[in-house]
């Protein structure tokens, strides 16, 4: 009887609030690391309010001067990633995913559209029926985005990832005046708020993972709340939603 190929392992780092900056050294890290071997990565953690702008962003997409974003607290950081500006906050779950992939374009398009359906699966796990929508590239409930992707590609490894508005601070939000659908402007929500309950960050993490594993074909050898390489973690924030 021929036992079946192995699938590649998944490592899992829980990080919980970090410092934007360091996860984005640690991702290259990363990087570097799994050209040298197979599998993935997936570090989930929360950023204080971070203001990280991709390929696709403009500094016209934010309503207010550097001096504005500083008195909320809020830094601004370019990113070598697809997609336009991301604001992060506390109760916004972030999953960066580290794996190889092909040489080709279609391997990098199909990996954006299995990051889609790991979101999807995720909302539907929590009764809420999301769409993908481009123009700007998001996942949507209804009219609004509830989360976003970006991907980069180094050496053949994908990193960056993904955002998942879980429970943030929504009004924060209107820093941004990235164009929406039909020419209006982009507006956002979160779970929380289409589920009008609470909604357990921990609880998220675990779809999160599980549909990860069933997209990617992957299996979860090891689980992690901390990784070497970060120096530290982030106190809580004004803006934190309730632990959970």
């Amino acid at each position: 009887m021929t036992t079946p190929p192995a699938k590649p392992p998944l490592e899992i780092y829980l990080l919980g609030a970090v410092d934007f900056g360091e996860v984005q050294q640690l991702q290259r890290r990363l990087v570097y690391e799994h050209g040298e071997r197979g599998g993935a990565t997936l570090l989930l953690c929360e950023h204080p309010p971070t203001l990280s702008v991709g390929r696709l962003g403009s500094r016209a997409h934010v309503a207010v001067d550097d001096a504005a974003l500083a008195g909320m607290g809020i830094r601004t950081h370019w990113v070598n990633r697809g997609g336009g500006c991301v604001l992060h906050l506390p109760g916004q779950l972030c999953g960066y995913f580290v794996t190889p992939l092909g040489p080709a374009a279609v391997p990098a398009m199909r990996h954006v559209e299995r990051l889609q359906d790991v979101l999807l699966s995720v909302l539907d796990e929590f009764e809420l029926r999301g769409e993908v929508r481009h123009l700007p590239h998001g996942v949507y409930l209804g009219a609004a985005r509830v989360a976003s992707i970006g991907v980069a590609i180094s050496r053949g490894i994908a990193y960056h990832g993904f955002t998942l508005n879980v429970g943030p601070y929504l009004d924060l939000f209107d820093v941004l005046v990235e164009p929406g659908l039909s020419g209006s402007r982009l507006r956002q929500t979160s779970m929380e708020s289409r589920r009008q309950r609470p909604t357990l960050m921990s609880k998220v993490r675990e779809a999160l993972v599980r549909q990860t594993e069933r997209v990617f074909e992957l299996d979860r050898h090891h689980l992690y709340t901390h990784h070497p390489r970060l120096r530290r973690k982030v106190l809580t924030h004004a803006y934190a939603p309730s632990p959970g």
